[in-house]
């Protein structure tokens, strides 16, 4: 009998990591929904800072594709301690299913249409040219480590800090998960936020019932949700 697909993936795992690449979308620019960012910049971060002052800034970025979003939180936080309105330093992780997005988050090297929503102060700042690709300097991709990991499987990256994040940026994911399992990814997440911390979805994405009493929306549709 000849071996089933199931049989034949895992004998070639190379085969396994080219279907997850042709099965998952990774559509995604810096500062993707920039309202989103502006109350990150604006709320959020200063109020993880005046809570944790003593602490270093954990922010989990979860399905981060290229590294777009976890970069951008990143370039929000050097900005702000810029600023000095934050003092702290911060551990950015960025997961994703997709090892090929993954290594081409580390590479940091982008399209100009990824760069669509960037403002030119920061363009300027965080980005040089080259052959018409724009690079990401180091002092960003040194804040953020990027790591294989599957959120439906309900179990923390092995690599970065198992609970106690203060932010989880977990946007567009949700959809691809029938409602059972969003509700056991919700549950999963609250516990991985300390009390306080603050969980971001996408546009598309709403809390269900299960983890609505655990959660307050800070800014009326925004998807911006705070641990309560």
């Amino acid at each position: 009998m000849p071996p089933t697909f199931l049989e034949y993936l895992k004998g070639n795992p190379g085969e396994f990591d080219a279907l997850m690449d042709a099965l998952t979308i990774k559509v995604s620019h810096f500062f993707r929904n920039p309202f989103v960012f502006e109350a990150l910049s604006l709320f959020v971060l200063p109020e993880i800072m005046e809570n944790n002052r003593e602490d270093v800034i954990r922010i989990w970025s979860a399905g981060c594709a290229k590294g777009e979003e976890a970069y951008s939180a990143a370039i929000l936080i050097k900005e702000l301690i810029s600023k000095e309105v934050l003092r702290q330093e911060a551990l950015i992780l960025g997961t994703d299913i997709d090892r090929g997005a993954l290594e081409d988050a580390r590479n940091a090297v982008y399209k100009p249409e990824s760069l669509l929503e960037v403002k030119k102060g920061l363009l300027d700042r965080y980005f040089a040219v080259e052959n018409a690709f724009y690079r990401l300097n180091e002092e960003i991709k040194t804040m953020v480590a990027f790591v294989c990991h599957d959120i439906s499987t309900l179990t923390a990256p092995k690599e970065g800090i198992f609970m106690d994040y203060h932010l989880i940026l977990c946007r567009n994911v949700l959809i691809y998960f029938d409602r059972n399992l969003c509700t056991k990814v919700l549950e999963y997440l609250s516990n991985m936020l300390q009390k306080g911390g603050f969980l971001i979805l996408g546009e598309a994405e709403s809390l269900l019932s299960g983890a609505a009493d655990r959660f307050q929306e800070v800014i009326p549709k925004s998807k911006v949700f705070k641990r309560i």
